[in-house]
């Protein structure tokens, strides 16, 4: 009886967090997130999450993200970014579990070549990491800036995460960035990653180095 008192229990917090779930895309769904983030406030439910613009490499890109984001600490970015070509900036949540990154990288594409590149750097991480789930693909314009993106699902340890990667270009170079969550919070995040893509702003000019975050 123990057993099946549990199993109710179970059903019931699972049907309980089913119908936030639903409750949360519904309102997702029905409010311009874009502008929500440009103007500083996002509503989930009965929570406020705050957005603020960071800018990056020395004023030239800026972009909106939640207010409690910050600079992913040194330590922690060993263990999820290891590689020496890690982003130039990467910001976390307060749980670590989200993930916003950005690197002007060394290729130098054309603006009407932007949509192959896109293509070509999805088709090569499809290759090279053959268990990831892609889904959409596309060229959007972002405050006059033409941006490819695309997003997927790939396998990391004991959770699966959620990634939307986009591309533009600043003066010459490529420029990269993305947000990632655990799966099971990309109902939330994913139409929070694109308004957040959707927030980017771009002013062309020279810079004497790399620029540092806030």
């Amino acid at each position: 009886m123990k057993f099946m008192d549990e199993e109710v229990i179970e059903m019931t917090k699972h049907a309980r967090q089913k119908k936030r779930m639903e409750n949360i895309e519904s309102q997702l769904l029905h409010t311009d997130i874009v502008k929500a983030i440009k103007d500083g406030q996002l509503m989930i439910e009965d929570e406020t999450i705050e957005f603020k613009e960071i800018s990056f490499y020395e004023d030239q890109i800026r972009m909106c993200m939640p207010a409690t984001f910050d600079v992913m600490e040194p330590e922690l970015m060993d263990i999820k970014y290891p590689s020496s070509r890690r982003p130039d900036y990467i910001y976390t949540s307060e749980s670590t579990s989200i993930n916003v990154t950005l690197k002007i990288m060394e290729q130098q594409v054309k603006e009407e070549e932007l949509e192959d590149f896109t293509e070509a750097m999805r088709n090569i991480l499809q290759k090279t990491q053959p268990t990831t789930k892609m889904l959409d693909s596309g060229m959007n314009e972002v405050n006059g800036l033409q941006i490819g993106y695309f997003d997927f699902i790939s396998p990391a340890l004991d959770n699966k995460i959620y990634n939307l990667m986009f591309l533009f270009i600043v003066g010459e170079n490529v420029t990269m960035g993305s947000v990632n969550c655990l799966k099971k919070e990309m109902n939330i995040w994913k139409p929070i990653a694109y308004g957040m893509m959707e927030s980017i702003l771009v002013e062309n000019k020279l810079l004497d180095g790399e620029g540092v975050g806030e």
